[in-house]
């Protein structure tokens, strides 16, 4: 009895070791790679001035800091972006560092031309810190989009970029006859606004998204483990997605909120590419 007892240990040990031989590699692996995805983005509403552009998405950045900004300014200096979208949750309401918030907001104010909208961890900290970020991001010349619209133009042609933190029915003021991207820090929301701008005549294009962290833990076969707002084994964690005539491209996140970790589910930076099927004609 007790060598079968004693086999038992081993094998359970054994087990154990390998487990902790395949997971702690994949833990640290995960939460310090940065994933480069680049996705094009093919329509005809794409105007042809805009064709080639590349927008850099980045989300729930969590006032992650030391090294790690290096890594990514050094990425995105070679990515070469036209513009760069920022979706929410610069700062961490539990571990708030308003310091490297801001500097991470500096660093990629010097790249590109930046459109951010705000997330759930940027409202919810102390409101002292959020004046101080939201004002040094539009002094570094970032464009706060909080209920807001406003077009980029290239060679007199136009889209149209939504910024919203809540959908709010109103803000349907994009032009009509112009591609419509709206920057949102909830992917659960994507169906609501595709629904929504549609009902109203001003259908939403294009959405960029994250607050979802690629689910935290991702297996083959499966999108993500759990998402705020999805909870488990949520729809909307990754890439690329379409509903209703609309696309959603979600970022998995460059940072951990609170004491989060990430397994199977590196950081994440997209570069979109915008098509215009015009400028084939």
């Amino acid at each position: 009895m007790k060598r079968k007892s004693l086999k038992k240990k081993k094998i359970i040990i054994t087990i154990l070791i390998c487990i902790a031989l395949v997971f702690i590699p994949s833990i640290i692996y995960s939460n310090h790679h940065i994933d480069v995805e680049n996705i094009s983005f093919k329509s005809r509403d794409i105007p042809k001035a805009f064709d080639g552009v590349k927008i850099a998405h980045l989300s729930d950045y969590h006032n992650h800091g030391e090294k790690f900004d290096k890594r990514l300014v050094n990425i995105l200096k070679k990515s070469e972006p036209d513009y760069i979208f920022i979706t929410g949750d610069i700062a961490d309401k539990v571990f708030t560092d308003i310091d490297k918030a801001n500097h991470f907001l500096k660093e990629m104010s010097c790249i590109a031309p930046c459109y951010l909208v705000w997330g759930n961890h940027d409202k919810n900290i102390d409101d002292q810190d959020f004046e101080k970020m939201n004002s040094y991001a539009q002094d570094c010349g970032i464009t706060v989009l909080n209920n807001d619209v406003v077009r980029l133009c290239k060679e007199d042609e136009y889209i149209s970029v939504t910024g919203n933190y809540d959908y709010i029915e109103n803000v349907t003021e994009c032009g009509k006859d112009e591609f419509n991207i709206w920057l949102n820090h909830f992917p659960e929301n994507f169906e609501i606004i595709a629904d929504g701008t549609k009902n109203s005549g001003n259908q939403m294009d294009l959405m960029f998204s994250g607050h979802a962290h690629g689910g935290l833990i991702r297996f083959p076969g499966i999108k993500g483990l759990f998402a705020p707002g999805q909870g488990f084994f949520p729809e909307y964690t990754s890439g690329l997605y379409e509903y209703n005539g609309s696309s959603m491209i979600v970022s998995r996140g460059i940072g951990n909120s609170t004491t989060t970790l990430r397994l199977f589910d590196t950081f994440h930076v997209i570069i979109c590419t915008l098509e215009s099927e015009n400028a084939m004609n």
